[in-house]
């Protein structure tokens, strides 16, 4: 089962973090990367996207800040191994929601041997565990987490966040959107020694991160073979997680609607294998088990359900049904099948979605959530869903703490 431990973090030495903290490199575009370095020069953006402005390589530059930083006393490493707790108050569609859990050092596992208690559930791109492998090389250290879930059946965990949370925080946060984020630094002994032995009874699931998770992996591979002291506990064989309960009441999955130009066989695939029913029904449909998906089309929504279940088992036969109902997995199957992941543009607001198709004159598929129970079921089948099938919201800060590797 899943192994992990408490670490020395590096972290701000300021307990007031938000002009430091960013959203993880992949949802930050070139304006907001620009708004988040005026913010600070020592924001955590210029070693996730460094920017040497043709100086140097710019995974060198970011290993030269990261240890700057610490040299200036900007970053400072805790004297004990900890485990770190740490809350986002939110907003979810006007609802204020609390999510808990803990920072931990988990230890790494081959992500494609289906074998282990890591258990992924999505796809990953060449070009990005790429960029993010020649960071870590660099940097030597995990500046954002992977976001992990666990089964929390009785609520232990569930109650112990609650219970951390009463203490004094070690760093605060507020960010662009609203989301208010709180660190609190745990090294009791007793606490750290119950936390490993439950978690050492469970699976964890990934719910983002899935490409950093896979570069960890490759380079804790690439380490490995070039150390003459190699141990089973270095460094490099954890990697930096955020473990939260499954049954944390602040878990929040949001959709990610696809834009894309409109394929050949678009209309012919929709007669075929659907059946079309007005935009209005969506919402309500969503709620089956069977996903339906909204389709946006020279100003006018359908809403497509699959005729015949047959149809999906025939397009994705060596799947469960947990992965077959899913509105992605007949996207991708069913609908447009054979259309390269990299030809979607991915947008997590549907209006944002139908903007985008007008202004491009494209088309926007909008799809419902996928459920937690589904992600689950998924995983532990030992199945790959589609890229970008889960939004956890809100996203994890990147530099709220930083793991060595």
């Amino acid at each position: 089962m899943a192994e992990i431990k408490a670490f020395e973090a590096v972290r701000y030495s300021k307990e007031n973090i938000t002009n430091y903290i960013c959203p993880p490199y992949d949802v930050i575009s070139p304006e907001e990367k620009d708004k988040l370095q005026k913010l600070s020069p020592y924001n955590i953006v210029n070693i996730e996207l460094s920017d040497p402005k043709g100086k140097k390589n710019k995974y060198a530059h970011a290993a030269e800040l990261f240890k700057e930083w610490q040299k200036e006393g900007v970053l400072k490493r805790d004297n004990k191994p900890a485990y770190y707790f740490y809350e986002q108050v939110f907003e979810d569609y006007g609802i204020k929601m609390t999510r808990r859990g803990f920072f931990a050092a988990l230890k790494l596992e081959n992500p494609h041997s289906g074998k282990g208690a890591i258990k992924p559930h999505e796809k990953t791109l060449a070009k990005p565990k790429a960029d993010r492998l020649s960071l870590l090389k660099a940097v030597k250290a995990n500046v954002s987490p992977i976001f992990g879930l666990f089964d929390d059946g009785k609520k232990n965990m569930v109650d112990l966040c609650k219970k951390i949370a009463k203490r004094t925080t070690a760093a605060t946060a507020r960010d662009k959107e609203g989301t208010f984020h709180k660190l609190w630094v745990v090294t009791d002994e007793e606490i750290i020694g119950d936390i490993e032995k439950y978690i050492s009874n469970k699976k964890v699931f990934i719910a983002d991160g899935h490409h950093r998770y896979e570069t960890a992996w490759n380079y804790s591979q690439e380490r490995k073979e070039k150390d003459k002291k190699y141990s089973d506990d270095k460094p490099y064989n954890y990697v930096l997680a955020y473990l939260c309960p499954m049954e944390d009441p602040g878990i929040s999955i949001w959709p990610t609607h696809r834009v894309i130009e409109e394929p050949d066989n678009l209309e012919e695939n929709i007669e075929k294998y659907f059946d079309v029913r007005p935009s209005g029904n969506f919402v309500k449909l969503s709620k089956k088990d069977i996903q339906p998906m909204l389709i946006f089309k020279n100003g006018n929504y359908r809403t497509l359900t699959i005729k015949k279940e047959d149809f999906l088992k025939k397009a994705m036969p060596d799947k469960g049904k947990a992965y077959r109902n899913l509105a992605v997995s007949a996207l991708h199957n069913v609908l447009m099948p054979g259309v390269d992941a990299q030809e979607f543009t991915y947008v997590k607001n549907d209006k944002e979605a139908v903007s985008l198709a007008k202004k491009t004159n494209r088309i926007a598929i909008m799809v419902p959530a996928t459920p937690i129970e589904s992600l689950q079921d998924i995983s532990l089948n030992n199945e790959m869903m589609p890229q970008k099938s889960t939004y956890f919201y809100p996203k994890l800060a990147s530099g709220i703490v930083i793991k060595d590797s």
